[in-house]
């Protein structure tokens, strides 16, 4: 296979995004390892920016302030609620009183603050004539798949902390086998396994976030120079022209390959699996107290894995749209070489989501009743 021909331009470009890369990852590492306040101030400001760029897509002037308004506070709602509702819920579970630790033991999204987002839209489309039935659909529509998105970003890195397992009244007690020995709680699982094995659990419970990143920023690496150096057939050229099925195959590879590792080298050098007992190589004697895969947990591994390209290049891919619909590049400038918030997290939003979903059922032993 013949190399393609790298210009001058592609040059100073990977130049740009490399050392925009390495100036994003020295911010994004430390508030990820830290977690709890440095994560969600973090979080927060991201989840700003990024409503910002969605309203922005369509022209800077497209929105009057009142329609801002009502996005802002609806996608901010949607994303924090559960927060306010798990601290209402338990006092345990609230920043302020317990020492700043942030936890997630649930996902939450109010069905009537939806459905009142929809129709205070609605409301504003019918007494605004500039606002029309494709701006109600597109500002509804995404406002709720950035907020899942970053309520997905804050599951990954608050559930495993703490004592973060979701409460399961099915399952409320079982006895656990293995390197440690005892009657405990489903909720406290995570808790008494970084204590039996001496684990630092604020460190540990950050390597969830940590696969997922690794496997979608590697995947996006390699996607782009396998794209750039072999890259000869189009995956899409309506909605991504540069994206080929060279560049997906070797990105998908390189970042499953690198995440894989990733989880392998902390779970069998430093006994920390990405999620103990639900995510991880070895044997789960919580699975298998749910009667869920006989206590297998590495296919749950593999699927997340395989996953995260195809997800990626879905959500990376859906935002494209947008922009080719609104006849913009980036959604915005705040990320040299990547563009803005939205560009450079879309395909982590997109897996985050999933993610979520399957790491929230499998705690629950995959009983949808509960």
């Amino acid at each position: 296979m013949s190399l393609n021909k790298i210009s001058n331009s592609s040059k100073v470009g990977l130049i740009k995004r490399t050392i925009t890369a390495i100036l994003l990852m020295a911010v994004v590492i430390p508030c990820a390892i830290l977690g709890n306040w440095p994560f969600f101030i973090l979080n927060l400001l991201l989840s700003l920016v990024a409503i910002h760029e969605v309203l922005a897509a369509p022209g800077p002037k497209r929105y009057n302030w009142l329609v801002k308004g009502v996005v802002y506070l609806f996608v901010i709602s949607f994303i924090y609620w559960v927060f306010l509702k798990n601290m209402l819920r338990d006092p345990n579970l609230n920043p302020f009183t317990n020492g700043g630790i942030f936890t997630m033991t649930d996902i939450f999204v109010s069905i009537s603050g939806v459905i009142l987002f929809a129709l205070v839209l609605f409301v504003i489309a019918i007494f605004d004539s500039k606002i029309q039935l494709q701006d109600v659909t597109y500002l509804f529509t995404v406002g709720l798949v950035v907020a899942l998105g970053f309520m997905g970003i804050f599951f990954v890195r608050y559930f495993p902390n703490n004592t973060g397992f979701i409460q399961n009244p099915n399952f409320a007690n079982m006895t656990v086998t293995g390197t440690w020995n005892s009657t405990v709680i489903l909720k406290n699982y995570f808790h008494d396994y970084y204590v039996a094995n001496n684990i630092d659990q604020s460190l540990a419970s950050c390597l969830l976030l940590f696969f997922i990143c690794i496997g979608t920023w590697a995947g996006d690496v390699g996607a782009y120079l396998f794209g750039m150096l072999f890259g000869k057939h189009r995956m899409n050229p309506r909605i991504s022209p540069h994206k080929t099925w060279e560049g997906f195959i070797g990105g998908a590879l390189f970042g499953s390959l690198l995440a894989l590792g990733f989880a392998a080298l902390f779970e069998f050098a430093f006994n920390m699996p990405l999620v103990p007992g639900l995510v991880q190589f070895g044997h789960s004697p919580a699975l298998e107290a749910m009667n869920v895969m006989g206590g297998r947990a590495w296919p749950y591994l593999i699927f997340m894995t395989i996953m995260l390209p195809v997800v990626g290049n879905v959500g990376g891919f859906t935002f494209s749209l947008i922009k080719r619909q609104y006849g913009i590049k980036d959604f915005g400038k705040v990320f040299p070489g990547h563009g803005g918030v939205i560009d450079r997290f879309d395909s982590i939003l997109a897996n985050s989501i999933v993610a979520t979903i399957l790491i929230w059922i499998t705690a629950y032993g995959w009983v949808f009743t509960v």
